[in-house]
Formats: structure tokens, C-alpha cells, sequence
């Protein structure tokens, strides 16, 4: 039996009937018109119109009949199929399953047997433990003992003590064995406030490093106090003796001169010769007393912001009257006495040297403790209105590629100061931050020193 596709479109009934219809109408349309009665041949075409009429009208009807029966008994025929497959996957999965059977069972032999046999491998390797924990033990022990009688032969007398110690020790360690079990939460609350403890005790170190570092620093204050009092004390000293020992000199060189200057006029000198050797030639002329100040090596320099009166100290050293060396006037008569030999002195310094020196003395001027501990540098420069000074190092605050300003003091007085500088530190100036000072070059600070230069650029 032929099975046709599902895909194949079912017979449409409409066409068939209609032809039924036709083929009917024709059939009753020849009956119509025939002669009765009817002959062989109008019986013949009607027979046939209508036998074809039935074949046309039943047809379509009995095409999709057979067609539904060959799609279900197809239907039936998957499904069958399907099952077979199934039986034959589920057959081939049963058949892997009692394959593998003999391997699980094996498989939980050796594993029970394994299982059996590991009580008896733990109790080995248990007494094995065991065995070799007495073993290790015994010869601690011997060793032990074996150490004990040989200091005890030695050292008896010295030993008595410590084995007496070591046999309460032992008492003790054997008693604590026996309380361990039933002390263990005792001991795990004890190392639960250990820490507790600890920070108490670090606590308890804190305070009593600062309390002792306080009296440290209480003490070298009391001491630095101390030798400060000593040290101002003995300038005062030596500043008052000092003033007594100008004095005296003083007074002596006046009644020195006094005594020369009565000898000459005793003589009767000429008049050239009396107006040298008059005291105002000599620079004996209300001479101020003058007090030196003696150098403790400490520089006060609080005062170093105030430009009144470091202006008010370069007037007055500038007004001090220079000496005046004598000269000797023409002779307008001859003399009946010989005159003496003089030796000739050399002539004074003129103002340019004396400049060059007092700024070669600043710039190589030794540095002062200061008496504030800050390192301070005074640098003399006379750069022009509108110019700075700055300064670079390595020291804190300092950079080799940027320099840092200075503080302007007075006119030609630039200040630098730093409380932070611990190491002597190389440093440069520069003029507005650009032109270095090649007179003086690369130079050192000292810590907590007090520095003079004189830059020139």
C-alpha cells in the first residue's frame, strides 16, 4: 500500500459536486426532452450521466477517507518505531549498567576491606607512636640522669640547691599535668586578658618613659640654666676687671704723656718742636674712657632688627677723629743744636686699603655661638635699590637650583636665620637670585653659630 506524504494537500469536495450536479441536470435535461417512450439510447445517456454524477460526488469523499486511514495507521507506525528505539537505548543502557556491575562490586569489596583493615594500621602506627614517644623519653631521661650524676659529682655542694628546686619543679609540672584538664578554661580566660595585660604593661612603660624623660629634660634645663648663670656671672667678672685694667692703662698713659710733655717744656724746645709736642698734636685731647666689652663668645643678636641703631653705630665709628701723625714744620732758623735721627716710619694705609682689609677680615670673619641656639648668617653686600639677596644649600630650607630670599636689615645688612639646620651645610649667594657671589664661592654654616660675610658682586 502506497503512503502518500503528509505534506500532500487533501481532495477539495466543491469541484465534484458541481460536476455531480452538472452531470445530474444534463441526465434530467435528456429525460426532458426524449420522446416517450424512452429508447435504448436516451436510457443510455441517462444511465451514464447519472453513474458518472455518483463517481463524481463520492470520489473526493472517499480519497480523503483512505488518506486519514493511511495517516493514522502512519501516526501508529512512529510511534511503534519511537518505542522500539527506546527499548533498544533502554536495553543498551541496562546492558552498560550490568557491564559495570562486577567493577562497583570490586570496587566496595576493596573498599570495605580497606575499611576493615584500617582499625588495626591506626592501632599499629598508634603503638608504633607510642613505642617511639617512651623510646624518645627513655633516653631523655637517661640522658637526663646521665647530666644529673655527673654535675652531681662535680658539683654537689652547689648542686643541692637547684635539685632540690628541680625535684619541687618536677612536683609541680606533674601536679599542673593533673589539673590541666579540668584548669583549661582557667587557662583560656587567662590567655583571653593577656592581651589586656599587655597593654596594661605597655601603658604603664609609657608613662614612666615620659615621666623619666620629663625629669631628663627638667634636669638639663636646671643644668643648661645653671651654667648660663655661671657663664653671664663670669663675663661680669672679667668685664669689670677688664674696665679697672683700661682705666688704670689709661690713667697711666696720661700722666705718661703728662710727664713728657712737662720734660719737653722744661727744655724749652723751639716752637716747631713745642707745637709737636703740644697734646693736641698727640690725640691727648679729652680722651672719652672707653670700656671694652669682652667676648664671651656669645652674640646677642635680638637687636639685629632694628636698622636705627646699627645706622647710629656706623655714624659714630665713622665720626671718631683718625690719629693724626705729627709733622714737622720747616725750620725758619737755624739751629745751633744737632738734630736728632728719627727713623722714618711707614706711611699710613689709605682709606682703600683699609677698606679691602676690614672686607677681607668680614668675609673670612669666625663664626660665634649664638646665644638663641638658631644658625643666623649676616651677609654685607651693597647690591643697589631694588636688588636681593638670596641664598642656596642643602641644608633644610635650602635648594641647590632656587634660592631663598634674605631679610633685608639696613642698607648693605642681609639676614638669614633657621632653627631646623643640625649639619654644617655648604651654601652660595646670589644676587636677585641669578648672579653668584664668585668672591666668596661655596661656604660652610655651622649649627647653631653665629656667621659674618661681606658679598661683592
Amino acid at each position: 500500500m502506497k503512503v502518500l506524504p503528509p505534506d500532500v494537500p487533501r481532495l477539495d469536495p466543491v469541484p465534484f459536486v458541481i460536476a455531480d450536479i452538472v452531470l445530474v441536470g444534463f441526465a434530467a435535461f435528456i429525460g426532458w426532452q426524449a420522446e416517450a417512450p424512452l429508447g435504448v439510447a436516451p436510457l443510455a445517456a441517462l444511465a451514464a450521466c447519472v453513474g458518472l454524477g455518483a463517481i463524481a460526488g463520492l470520489y473526493p469523499f472517499v480519497i480523503n477517507h483512505a488518506r486519514r486511514q493511511e495517516e493514522a495507521l502512519q501516526e501508529h507506525t512512529d510511534q511503534i518505531e519511537a518505542l522500539a528505539r527506546t527499548i533498544a537505548a533502554s536495553a543498551e543502557q541496562i546492558s552498560i549498567v550490568a557491564t559495570s556491575l562486577p567493577a562497583i562490586a570490586e570496587n566496595a569489596n576493596r573498599q570495605i576491606k580497606a575499611l576493615e583493615a584500617l582499625p588495626t594500621a591506626l592501632q599499629t602506627e598508634l603503638q608504633a607512636l607510642q613505642l617511639q614517644v617512651a623510646t624518645t623519653t627513655n633516653e631523655e631521661n637517661s640522658a637526663l640522669r646521665l647530666q644529673l650524676e655527673t654535675l652531681r659529682s662535680t658539683e654537689a655542694e652547689k648542686l643541692t640547691p637547684i635539685l632540690e628546686k628541680l625535684t619541687r619543679t618536677t612536683q609541680d609540672i606533674t601536679r599542673l599535668e593533673s589539673l590541666s584538664s579540668s584548669c583549661s578554661g582557667t587557662l583560656d580566660e587567662t590567655l583571653a586578658r593577656l592581651p589586656r595585660i599587655a597593654e596594661t604593661i605597655a601603658e604603664q612603660a609609657a608613662s614612666t618613659l615620659r615621666r623619666e624623660t620629663a625629669q631628663a629634660v627638667s634636669t638639663l634645663e636646671a643644668a643648661t640654666e645653671s651654667a648660663r648663670t655661671k657663664i653671664e656671672a663670669s663675663a661680669q667678672a672679667s668685664q669689670a676687671t677688664l674696665g679697672a685694667a683700661a682705666e688704670a692703662a689709661r690713667t697711666t698713659l696720661e700722666r705718661a704723656a703728662t710727664d713728657t710733655i712737662s720734660a719737653l717744656s722744661a727744655a724749652r724746645l723751639p716752637a716747631p718742636l713745642a707745637a709737636l709736642a703740644a697734646p693736641s698734636s698727640l690725640g691727648f685731647t679729652a680722651p672719652e674712657p672707653a670700656i671694652p666689652v669682652p667676648s664671651t663668645g656669645l652674640i646677642d643678636d635680638n637687636g639685629l632688627d632694628e636698622p636705627a641703631a646699627t645706622a647710629l653705630v656706623e655714624v659714630t665709628l665713622e665720626s671718631e677723629p683718625a690719629p693724626t701723625t705729627p709733622t714737622r714744620a720747616p725750620a725758619t732758623e737755624p739751629q745751633a743744636e744737632p738734630q736728632e735721627t728719627t727713623a722714618e716710619l711707614p706711611p699710613p694705609p689709605t682709606a682703600i686699603e683699609e677698606e679691602s682689609q676690614s672686607e677681607a677680615e668680614q668675609a673670612h670673619a669666625e663664626p660665634a655661638l649664638s646665644n638663641d641656639g638658631f644658625t643666623r648668617l649676616i651677609a654685607t653686600a651693597y647690591i643697589g635699590i631694588g636688588n636681593k639677596l638670596f641664598i642656596r644649600g642643602d641644608g633644610p630650607g635650602l635648594r641647590r637650583d632656587k634660592g631663598v630670599p634674605l631679610q633685608f636689615i639696613s642698607i648693605g645688612k642681609w639676614r638669614w636665620e633657621s632653627a631646623e639646620l643640625l649639619f654644617p651645610a655648604r651654601v652660595r649667594l646670589y644676587k636677585n637670585d641669578q648672579t653668584e657671589c664668585t668672591a666668596l664661592g661655596e661656604f660652610a654654616l655651622e649649627p647653631g653659630y653665629h656667621h659674618e660675610v661681606s658679598a661683592s658682586f
